[in-house]
């Protein structure tokens, strides 16, 4: 993990400071400063003003300042990187990290550019990444690398070379290469998918009652093991920090490899092809406004703006024809586990994004007004650099449109994001970790509702799409249970219902809830007279090795387990036995 960009300057310290500057100003009308009618009059206070009063003081005090290269900041990033990979100190891989954002600082063309790359091989070489190590040599000598250096960077190619046959070579005479056995393994439904929505087995119905709302339930008995949804996300948002490690399309880490959006300080891809394919989905809009964006946010605004832009890519980038489908729309209607995901289109598919859940009735009018300020923010933002300015500058209805998408998706993103997660060796411990790396948007997944005694968990694939795997029986007729957080094993109930009060705007009432469920460590054990015993403790030890072949031995027998104590949930075995199902299936259909 890298360093994040220069330490965020509070947006929401400055919407509390304006909120309550607004609310004094409401009070004036009204006794009761905490009144609803108070509240409220602030609320239609802060939407008349924010964008008047009040907006210009906000741009200097975010500090707000358009994106560009630096050769200066180049250079600086590449003179720490060479403290890093110093002989007395050969920290490489923080090493390449500054490299990179020397390679995202740098100008095309320049001299700070192509001595990044150099170095970069550099580092290649002594870690004896030789094809990677050529490949940077190639990048650099293609940046202008100065002549006065190049024989020193002839010798580096041709050691590489040399070095590189010599791995080639000894393959050859030892056979041809092992079979790959840590590549990725192909994780499928466990039943057959449903004719119109393949990603899905055809035993899960999208419901409605008043009681939950919209869920996701089975028409057939599922155990434990079973796979029922594999779900490609809409959009995908790579966190910060991960900036100068992985690809900011695919994700994939490519840490040695990376080459620097030309627009923009922020972005880095693996491929021309990535880069190109980001900047059709969204890096059009992005790329003049994501470096403050990151700045003076967290994720879930970001979040929030890259559906709103994968949303217009998906029209086309036509506002016009966004708007009027829009509008045309009955979202009563909309329904992804019916609708022909075979034929759809990418606007189709927009639909079931669009219609997530907001609970806007539920906000309370500060909740409003921060939404309001943060989409506020970034419209400006948007309307200011990117190629959305001169559409809704001269267009009403498409400035409208716009930012009502923000807002809307302001609202959506904390309720439905999803966490996309791989396994992190750390080395003084000799075992691996779930890493979050990016956030998600999942249509199908965010259907299912939450339970703080789930029957389920979610899987990040190596692909990047999230495998929803059954960790305990379902009957038929049943509810599948996603966990939002908030599992009863490890809070309390009062505690678990405030947070999901505050940021999901209901109050649970699930299983655990309702009846009171025990802490992890004051949870009844199963009968082992009858069950037997299982290990949980050895199978930790294996699985955090990640050996694909061992995990895969385990998963049956794990998952059988589960099935067989399901019924006497909760238990104490159940929930670290739930944790080593979803550790077991990391290991096996993940790659480092």
């Amino acid at each position: 993990m890298c360093d994040s960009l220069e330490e965020k300057f509070g947006a929401w310290e400055l919407f509390e400071e304006v909120w309550e500057r607004v609310v004094d100003t409401a009070t004036e009308k009204e006794v009761n400063k905490n009144s609803p009618n108070t509240l409220f009059e602030a609320l239609k206070l802060f939407r008349n003003e924010i964008t008047t009063t009040h907006l210009t003081e906000c741009r200097l005090k975010l500090k707000l300042s358009t994106d560009g290269k630096d050769n200066i900041k180049a250079d600086h990033a590449r003179a720490m990187g060479n403290v890093l990979f110093h002989p007395k100190v050969k920290r490489y891989i923080e090493a390449v990290k500054r490299y990179n954002e020397s390679i995202s600082f740098s100008e095309k063309g320049s001299e700070a550019r192509a001595l990044a790359y150099a170095n970069r091989s550099a580092v290649c070489y002594e870690l004896h990444q030789y094809q990677e190590c050529l490949d940077n040599i190639r990048l650099a000598r293609e940046s202008n690398y100065p002549a006065r250096l190049v024989d020193k960077l002839n010798k580096r190619e041709k050691a590489a070379r040399d070095a590189l046959e010599d791995v080639v070579r000894g393959k050859k005479n030892a056979g041809g290469s092992e079979p790959d056995v840590d590549a990725p393994k192909q994780l499928s439904l466990s039943y057959d998918g449903s004719h119109l929505v393949p990603q899905a087995v055809n035993c899960l119905e999208l419901q409605t009652s008043e009681e939950f709302g919209r869920f996701v339930a089975t028409t057939r008995d599922l155990k434990a093991g079973d796979v029922v949804i594999i779900e490609k996300p809409f959009c995908t948002l790579l966190l910060d920090v991960y900036r100068l490690v992985r690809c900011d399309f695919c994700h994939q880490e490519r840490l040695f490899n990376l080459i620097p959006c030309e627009g923009c300080t922020v972005a880095m891809y693996c491929s021309e092809e990535c880069m190109t394919q980001a900047y059709q989905r969204y890096h059009r809009y992005e790329c003049p406004v994501i470096r403050d964006m990151w700045r003076i946010f967290t994720k879930i605004p970001v979040m929030a703006m890259r559906t709103v832009t994968t949303g217009i890519a998906s029209f086309d980038h036509n506002l016009h024809d966004m708007r009027k489908h829009l509008q045309d729309m009955d979202e009563s209607k909309v329904d992804g586990f019916t609708m022909d995901w075979t034929k759809a289109t990418p606007r189709d598919v927009y639909e079931t994004v669009h219609v997530l859940i907001t609970n806007y009735e539920k906000r309370d009018p500060k909740d409003l007004a921060h939404r309001t300020f943060f989409a506020i923010i970034i419209y400006d933002l948007l309307v200011a650099r990117s190629e959305l300015g001169p559409e809704c500058n001269n267009d009403p209805d498409i400035s409208s449109l716009v930012m009502q998408l923000l807002l809307k998706h302001l609202q959506t993103t904390p309720m439905n994001m999803h966490s996309q997660y791989y396994m992190d060796y750390q080395p003084e411990e000799k075992l691996y970790e779930i890493m979050n790396y990016a956030s998600a948007c999942f249509p199908l997944l965010s259907m299912i509702n939450h339970s703080c005694a789930p029957n389920l968990t979610r899987v990040t694939l190596h692909d990047g799409r999230c495998a929803a795997v059954i960790s305990r029986p379902i009957s038929k007729g049943g509810q599948l249970y996603d966990n939002y957080g908030q599992h009863h094993s490890l809070m309390p109930v009062r505690e678990r219902r405030a947070k999901l009060l505050t940021q999901y705007k209901f109050l649970c009432n699930c299983e655990a809830c309702v009846n009171n469920y025990p802490l992890y460590n004051e949870l009844p054990s199963i009968n082992v007279s009858r069950y037997g015993l299982i290990d949980s403790a050895d199978i930790h030890a294996q699985l955090v090795l990640h050996q694909p072949k061992i995990a895969a031995e385990l998963l049956p027998k794990l998952s059988q387990y589960l099935n067989n104590i399901g019924h006497q949930y909760p238990r104490y075995e159940c929930p670290i036995l739930e944790i080593l199902q979803s550790l077991n299936l990391f290991a096996y259909v993940l790659i480092i």
